[in-house]
């Protein structure tokens, strides 16, 4: 069984990335920020807590809203939000950081995002 294979197994997560929806303002060309759409859904990948490599991705110490996720999805851009879909993440939003990708030894082998949970109301970064 390839390398490839194998890490597609390991995958036991899906999530729903959501971008900015709505028209452009004809003044700025910015969009609504307050609606979020489905841009693709079902999309595998494993969620993770895994500080020591959030620290290593970030800069900076991890808290308890940070979690590693790994996907093989490669159109994530930082600031997008998504949805974990499985009965343990269900009604939390999640904001992407930076992708980081990560070579096999012939080529890119997937990626590794640091994903902040967030208040679906306010987009901030709940209170402790």
């Amino acid at each position: 069984m390839d390398d490839l294979t194998e890490y597609k197994r390991l995958l036991c997560h899906s999530f729903t990335l959501l971008n900015v929806g709505g028209e452009a303002d004809p003044f700025t060309g910015g969009k609504d920020r307050s609606e979020w759409l489905p841009v693709v859904q079902k999309v595998p990948c494993r969620v993770s807590g895994s500080p020591g490599r959030i620290q290593q991705l970030t800069g900076r110490q991890a808290t308890p809203q940070d979690f590693l996720m790994h996907t093989l999805y490669g159109d994530l851009k930082a600031g997008m939000r998504l949805m974990i879909e499985q009965p343990e993440f269900a009604g939390n939003l999640y904001v992407v950081s930076l992708p980081y990708p990560v070579y096999g030894a012939e080529s890119l082998h997937h990626y590794e995002v640091v994903i902040t949970m967030i208040d679906p109301v306010t987009g901030e970064e709940p209170e402790i």
